[in-house]
């Protein structure tokens, strides 16, 4: 009898945990299309633009080219196939008509080991130096690259290479200072069977918040399931964390030690990626995977899998979440698909993706 009733239940918990999955990856999902105004394919950009940011003067650095250890052989060989390769590509909200440039790196940057993931970049107010972060994926470790663009040469000049046994599937990075950032540990497992179980059947919550203050690593939020994209507020008192299957955002506070402490979260529905801040209205830009099995479906094989996408703005007041979201754009994966980041600059936007195109629209909602 006891036997019976534990295998029932035993049961019953499996049930339970099968059907979570089945609705965390959306299999109940459907994505109509709509678009905030007219919009096109940039051209030059066929193999991703997975993050980008925008600086206050309208230029704009993208991370083309992903590729990590948790992909599918399929896509591996696809890449290769292909001729794909880490690229960082620079446009100019106040010239779209000029497209992308794709940035030149010093000779001693080992590019055909550079798989750019996310990025966060940063302009001295006094000097003028803009600085980028990219997580890079290499064939034998994650590191976090540091360059400096040299605007008049439209090159990147490699300054340092993070390596540390802290940084192991990192996803995104937060910069705090020239030589001071926060990033994101996706998962554990750095193979993409040990991912799929880890993360997608059994939910394990492995990933974390790193912070490196210029000396030392150190864990600032553990227990997170799947953490995606990062980013700072405007005041850089808070630390927005994207966490991907959950399909939730969480508000965290900035401590003097840098450690961060929950503050607030809150539902999407949709699987957030990367985000960035619309310099108007201070609203959060997301770009969403609204679902997630055809998400998955097309980073194993984008050249048979089509995904959706939609971008979120998240109202936002006092840094803090104002129970409001718009979605400006919604795509079932025909113009764009696994859209992953949105950056609107002067009522005009553009739309990232983890490995298709890059997008430009105009943005007549928000007038």
């Amino acid at each position: 009898m006891y036997v019976k009733i534990v295998c029932i239940s035993l049961l019953l918990i499996l049930l339970q945990h099968m059907a979570r999955i089945i609705y965390l990856l959306g299999y109940h999902v459907t994505v109509y299309n709509h678009t905030p105004g007219p919009c096109h394919q940039i051209p030059g950009v066929e193999h991703g633009a997975e993050d980008m940011e925008t600086l206050p003067n309208g230029m704009t650095f993208i991370t083309a080219g992903f590729k990590w250890s948790i992909g599918s052989p399929h896509f591996s060989q696809l890449y290769t196939d292909h001729g794909r390769k880490g690229r960082i590509l620079l446009f100019n909200f106040n010239t779209p008509e000029k497209g992308v440039t794709e940035l030149s790196f010093d000779e001693d940057f080992d590019q055909s080991t550079f798989h750019p993931h996310g990025i966060s970049v940063i302009q001295n107010k006094d000097t003028g130096k803009i600085t980028l972060f990219v997580v890079n994926h290499t064939p034998d470790e994650d590191r976090i690259e540091r360059f400096e663009f040299i605007e008049e040469k439209m090159m990147l000049e490699h300054e340092l290479s993070y390596i540390d046994e802290a940084i192991n599937i990192a996803n995104d990075v937060a910069a705090t200072s020239e030589n001071s950032f926060y990033f994101t540990n996706y998962c554990y497992s750095r193979s993409s069977l040990g991912y799929l179980i880890e993360a997608i059947v059994l939910l394990l919550p492995w990933g974390n918040v790193v912070y490196f203050d210029g000396a030392h690593y150190s864990e600032v939020v553990d227990g997170l399931l799947m953490p995606n994209g990062i980013l700072l507020s405007k005041d850089k008192k808070y630390a927005y964390v994207a966490n991907g299957i959950l399909s939730s955002l969480s508000v965290f506070e900035r401590e003097a030690n840098n450690h961060l402490e929950i503050s607030q979260e809150f539902q999407l529905h949709a699987s957030p990626d990367n985000f960035l801040i619309e310099p108007k209205s201070g609203n959060l830009l997301v770009g969403v995977h609204p679902v997630l099995h055809q998400t998955g479906a097309h980073l194993e094989a984008p050249d048979l899998h089509r995904a959706p996408t939609k971008v979120l703005m998240v109202h936002m007041k006092n840094s803090s979440f104002a129970d409001g979201i718009t979605e400006l754009y919604s795509d079932e994966g025909n113009n764009i698909s696994a859209g992953s980041v949105a950056s609107v600059y002067d009522n005009k936007m553009l739309i990232g993706s983890v490995v298709d195109k890059l997008l430009y629209c105009e943005v007549r909602t928000l007038e």
